[in-house]
């Protein structure tokens, strides 16, 4: 059988020590926690934030030599399309392409493959890439839509 032994505390003032929170460390810890908080959120107001969406560029060439480029965006990426800025290329090929490209026209149909559901756009490079690039063949390469750029808290919030 077990016994149910009580542990007796010797005076009425090591009691008191025991049974209480000091009343300065309960203010000041939520103070200090609360200014912290207050400090993230504030810092996040101001911290810039350029959200991205992956996708791929099919690279081909004309019959002049002239590079063609076209994105497919991703289906469920068109409820952004608003804030499309501009497309980054990331080659990791032996020949340059330019890194920033515009969005064109985007398709308004949607072509399905097994990798999923695209919309089909024309892609604009910023600089002529043509110059000494001769492509047998289209090449397809990762690259990725930058959107608007928008705190951290705004973000966030949009998040919700």
């Amino acid at each position: 059988m077990e016994e149910n032994k009580q542990i007796e505390l010797r005076s009425e003032k090591v009691r008191n020590i025991i049974g209480q929170v000091p009343p300065v460390l309960l203010r000041y810890g939520i103070t200090i926690i609360g200014l912290s908080i207050l400090m993230v959120v504030g810092m996040s107001a101001f911290i810039p934030y350029r959200p991205a969406i992956e996708m791929k560029v099919e690279v081909r060439q004309d019959s002049s030599g002239r590079l063609e480029f076209t994105g497919f965006i991703p289906q469920n990426a068109m409820l952004k399309k608003a804030d499309f800025r501009d497309v980054s290329i990331y080659s990791a090929l032996d020949f340059s392409l330019p890194e920033r490209l515009a969005l064109g026209e985007i398709s308004d149909r949607v072509l399905l493959s097994t990798e999923g559901a695209w919309h089909l756009s024309t892609l604009i490079p910023e600089k002529d890439a043509s110059h000494n690039i001769i492509l047998e063949k289209p090449v397809t390469i990762p690259a990725k839509i930058n959107l608007r750029e928008m705190s951290v808290l705004k973000w966030v919030i949009r998040a919700m």
